[in-house]
């Protein structure tokens, strides 16, 4: 049996031969690889349509109160573009009203720094941006 070399190492003589580039993309085809229609996506469930209508009324609440632009303000913040919504905690952990109350506009760049601290930072920070807001009115 003969030992196949390549530039660097040499392969093994049970190493199995790479197959044609045809034979690869009928494999791929055959357990459902690239080449293979995708899937559709699923519905949004009772959590996700719960939270587009919570997310609807938000939106219209904070532009009345004149909440336009991002409430974290780090360094590198977006301002006023890529907003979003932040909670205090984890949406699958909150509890209660928390979804509509524990909330706080921000944008993609701040709302990934608080994510990143943890779960007992993100929510003290959360907590201090609200009490900042309500006692600046």
């Amino acid at each position: 049996m003969a030992h196949y070399f390549n530039s660097t190492f040499s392969i093994k003589p049970n190493a199995k031969r790479l197959k044609s580039k045809t034979s690869l993309k009928r494999s791929a085809m055959k357990r459902g690889g690239k080449l293979q229609a995708t899937k559709p996506m699923k519905k949004a469930g009772k959590k996700s349509r719960a939270w587009f209508a919570v997310r609807r009324r938000l939106k219209v609440e904070f532009e009345a109160r004149g909440i336009t632009s991002c409430e974290l303000r780090y360094e590198g913040c977006a301002g006023d573009g890529m907003l979003g919504f932040a909670h205090g905690r984890k949406r699958r952990h909150l509890r209660g009203n928390e979804l509509e109350t524990l909330t706080i506009l921000a944008c993609n760049h701040c709302h990934g720094k608080v994510e990143y601290l943890g779960p007992e930072r993100m929510l003290a920070i959360v907590n201090d941006v609200i009490k900042r807001r309500l006692t600046t009115k």
